[in-house]
């Protein structure tokens, strides 16, 4: 494959990673999707990098000029986006670089069964991106945009509703968090509060910046949380 990856595609925002770029992934998935692989509605997440709306923006053009109704998600975790595609059986695009530099961004995308889409299919979607043979729908049949609330807090549910949340609290256990500026800020620390534990964090903010650290949870970029560790 020439565009996509073991996880989508990614490059430097602006410059590798263009709105008219992503505009175009979003015009091939949704033609394919549209031809029986997930039918005229599709999800759009993202993460809390500084380019992550005006990709998403980008994102649901694409999709809604071929036909395709737009789920927006808002900023959710990966898991949780990959958590409403199986909940609404729809496909979710994921504007996001997970670890990858703070200049960078990307898109995932993720099928209607919550699971990141086979190779085949990445193939199928990428035939038709380099084809440039998009489905243009008609000015009055093309996609409606909706945003959708509360996401986030439907993944905690599931992730409560999974888990034995009395014997945890019983541990009386204290959890030591670096969700590095990203989407987990805004889901972990919740999470696991309700969960009976005490919780301490650092770079607990979502921050597209990401001041605090790089995103690639190496050692180097983990020291801060280290020293929480020791200290709490």
């Amino acid at each position: 494959m020439q565009v996509f990856g073991s996880s989508g595609t990614r490059g430097v925002a602006n410059e590798e990673l263009t709105p008219a770029f992503v505009l175009r992934v979003a015009k091939a998935a949704g033609t394919t999707w549209g031809g029986g692989r997930g039918g005229d509605r599709v999800a759009i997440a993202r993460d809390t990098r500084h380019t992550g709306r005006m990709l998403a923006d980008a994102a649901a053009s694409g999709l809604a000029s071929t036909g395709t109704d737009v789920d927006r998600l808002g900023i959710v975790p990966t898991p949780g986006a990959q958590a409403y595609a199986e909940r609404e059986g729809v496909p979710v695009m994921v504007i996001t670089a997970s670890h990858n530099p703070p200049p960078y961004n990307g898109v995932k995308l993720v099928g209607s069964d919550g699971v990141e889409l086979s190779i085949s299919h990445l193939e199928d979607i990428e035939e038709t991106l380099l084809a440039e043979s998009f489905t243009v729908a008609p000015w009055d049949e093309t996609g409606r945009v909706r945003e959708i609330d509360g996401v986030r807090r439907e993944y905690v549910d599931g992730l409560l509703a999974a888990s034995g949340r009395e014997q945890i609290a019983d541990a009386d256990l204290t959890v030591a968090l670096d969700p590095g500026h990203g989407a987990g800020a805004l889901t972990s620390p919740e999470f696991f509060r309700e969960l009976g534990c005490r919780v301490v964090t650092v770079n607990a903010q979502p921050d597209g910046h990401f001041p605090g650290r790089d995103p690639e949870p190496v050692p180097g970029n983990l020291t801060d949380l280290g020293r929480l560790v020791r200290a709490t």
